[in-house]
């Protein structure tokens, strides 16, 4: 009975905090709108993801950097917003961009690390992408001495040439069915892309497939020797051709935001400071 109770009184209080939140959260954040709201806030809420190192872990990483920068550039200061990702995207944006979540509160004023990509912008009618600031890519690092060139996956087929990658991740998946899953017994699942290079590093694979920034991210920790360890794209009918944008997004009706923040980047890419922001963590910096 003690228990059923302490549910009960779990439920209701859950309730009463959705409800208040709808009637009073939004309401203050929409008194100013776009720009103004934000300039007389004197403060830019970024959202940022959790366990997505380099860009961002814990509140820090590139895109938190990248955020700073911006901020900076429009005379505001920057309130950080980690979250775990949710089960589809599209959770994400609801939560950290357009509706906000009843136990978070309201939207950030953006999120950072939005695809750029034309079928998710068309299918988020509620969200505004702009601004992309750098292309990711599934690259392949390995170790040269035991596979001095690699031009496909096929090598990854023969006994003894493991490969690791982040359980669940997209390079993954593809490496456990594609091609009838000629690939799958030389499969190991690491937590992270970095426990993956750090037992590439030990010798217990050969190779780790996963984002290009995450793979020279995690050689740089290591202080890895690039003679030793090289880190390239091997093409993949599975894979995304050329990669993905990555850039931010925000609710819709923020245009003004965008516009200032879109005009704030183009000042950090053209005066070499963006550039300079991925160096520091050991990442090369593409142009989107």
């Amino acid at each position: 009975m003690i228990a059923a109770c302490r549910e009960l009184t779990r439920v209701l209080l859950t309730l009463l905090v959705f409800a208040l939140w709808v009637s009073h959260g939004p309401a203050k954040s929409q008194d100013l709108q776009d720009w103004d709201r934000v300039k007389a806030s004197g403060v830019l809420t970024v959202a940022v993801y959790n366990y997505l190192a380099p860009y961002s872990d814990q509140g820090k990483g590139i895109d938190v950097d990248i955020a700073k920068a911006l901020a900076d550039k429009l005379g505001l200061g920057l309130r950080v917003r980690p979250f775990n990702e949710d089960e589809e995207f599209s959770d994400d944006l609801r939560n950290m961009v357009w509706r906000g979540h009843y136990l978070a509160g309201g939207p950030a004023d953006i999120l950072m690390h939005a695809p750029v990509d034309a079928y998710v912008m068309q299918k988020e009618d509620q969200v505004l992408f702009f601004s992309p600031y750098t292309r990711d890519d599934i690259y392949v690092a390995r170790n040269v001495k035991k596979l001095p060139t690699l031009d496909s996956l096929e090598p990854f087929s023969k006994p003894g040439n493991k490969i690791g990658a982040e359980a669940a991740a997209l390079p993954s998946v593809m490496l456990a069915g594609a091609d009838g899953a000629a690939y799958a017994d030389n499969l190991v699942n690491f937590k992270t892309p970095k426990e993956a290079v750090e037992a590439m590093l030990k010798g217990d694979l050969v190779a780790v497939m996963a984002t290009r920034a995450e793979l020279e991210w995690a050689l740089a920790q290591n202080k890895a020797s690039a003679d030793d360890f090289y880190v390239s794209k091997v093409p993949h009918n599975a894979l995304p051709p050329k990669g993905w944008a990555v850039g931010m997004a925000t609710k819709k009706s923020n245009k003004v935001l965008a516009e200032k923040l879109t005009q704030a980047m183009t000042e950090l890419k053209e005066s070499g400071e963006l550039a300079k922001i991925f160096e520091r963590y050991g990442v090369r910096y593409v142009r989107p």
